[in-house]
């Protein structure tokens, strides 16, 4: 089944917003994360200044966590002894967040994802009503992607009517009207010109302009059977 323009508009403006939630969300759960590992960062450097120690015990850990301004961090917060990188060795002291993924995003600010996130739902349910009602709107002869509408004589894709000339109007009814959809050369220039007593020319500059009209919206394309007939298919 081929999409028309106006399903691909739809599925690509709820990508958009579903991606545009996701990124949201993300940035909003690294800029937390900055932010408490900023927090913890500055509570080890008071810490440091006020035990002037390399050791870790209870009353570092707890002048570390009154030192911590998020009260979220304080109970998640922790120090850790680390082998220094430079030539002396030795070690120090490193804070961390100890956040996992799920206490991140709940610290995080995520109104702005979850707005996104609500958008591009009312956007796909409203998309699929709209494509329900289009789709049950019109009833008839269905070729292709394409509906054939005996009472407006027209044809539709999706609900949405496609627009053709007269001539290629009428064409279109004699294909439908044919077994197995396929027309002579003769059948046609007698139909559509009677009393040009040569319409080949004319005839195949009508199904060159209909042709991608066809296999762009419709799903459909008319073959050239040796030259003398022409037939209507679905591919």
């Amino acid at each position: 089944m081929k999409l028309n323009i106006s399903q691909y508009s739809a599925i690509a403006v709820f990508l958009l917003l579903l991606g545009s939630s996701v990124t949201a969300g993300i940035e909003s759960m690294m800029r937390t994360e900055r932010r408490a590992q900023a927090d913890v960062d500055r509570a080890l450097a008071l810490t440091v200044e006020t035990c002037q120690q390399d050791r870790i015990d209870t009353d570092t850990i707890r002048t570390y966590r009154d030192n911590i301004q998020m009260e979220a961090l304080r109970d998640t917060a922790f120090l850790a002894l680390a082998v220094s990188d430079d030539e002396r060795g030795g070690t120090r002291l490193k804070a961390g967040t100890g956040l996992t993924l799920v206490r991140l995003w709940k610290l995080s600010d995520q109104r702005a994802a979850g707005t996104l996130a609500a958008l591009a739902a009312l956007w796909l349910m409203l998309s699929l009503s709209l494509s329900g009602q289009r789709s049950s709107a019109v009833e008839g002869l269905a070729l292709g992607n394409l509906t054939y509408v005996e009472a407006t004589r027209s044809f539709y894709v999706g609900g949405t009517r496609i627009h053709l000339t007269p001539m290629q109007l009428t064409l279109m009814e004699m294909f439908l009207a044919a077994p197995d959809h396929r027309l002579t050369q003769r059948e046609i220039c007698d139909r559509l010109w009677p009393r040009k007593p040569d319409a080949s020319a004319t005839l195949y500059t009508l199904i060159r302009r209909l042709k991608p009209v066809l296999e762009e919206a419709g799903g459909l394309r008319i073959d050239c059977l040796r030259g003398e007939a022409y037939q209507l298919q679905v591919f």
